[in-house]
């Protein structure tokens, strides 16, 4: 059905979010962050991660405490990458994490990051999903 007046959404930025943690575990500030199927964030590379949503926006110490006793706030955006070998060619490829300091352009079983935005002088710059 088409709509018949405005419409109402609730709007945010979209680029911060935040999910508990998972139990014993420690997250080092913009390393990739994934989400398992529950909603709990991990360290990107995790064996129970389903999607990847970002980089922690900075160190969350949970080890020791429970599942959810604290949250991982996650951004997004672009951002420099070490990615050797990527060049101009590659724009828009997509960017995969082997772990949450690794990135890589072959998918294999490895969970997409985002794509590639730019390669400059400065680097590589990665714009997550």
């Amino acid at each position: 059905m088409a709509a018949s007046n405005d419409l109402d959404y609730t709007e945010r930025q979209g680029l911060a979010y935040e999910f508990p943690a998972l139990a014993d575990t420690l997250y080092y500030g913009r390393a990739g962050i994934g989400v398992t199927a529950a909603g709990v964030a991990v360290p990107a590379g995790h064996v129970n991660a389903v999607k990847l949503v970002g980089f922690a926006a900075e160190r969350v110490d949970n080890r020791g405490g429970a599942a959810g006793a604290q949250r991982v706030r996650v951004k997004k955006g672009v951002f420099r990458i070490p990615l050797a070998g990527a060049t101009a060619a590659n724009i828009q490829a997509p960017v995969y994490m082997t772990a949450d300091d690794t990135f890589t352009l072959t998918a294999s079983t490895n969970l997409q990051i985002g794509t590639i935005d730019a390669v400059d002088a400065d680097g590589v710059w990665l714009k997550t999903l």
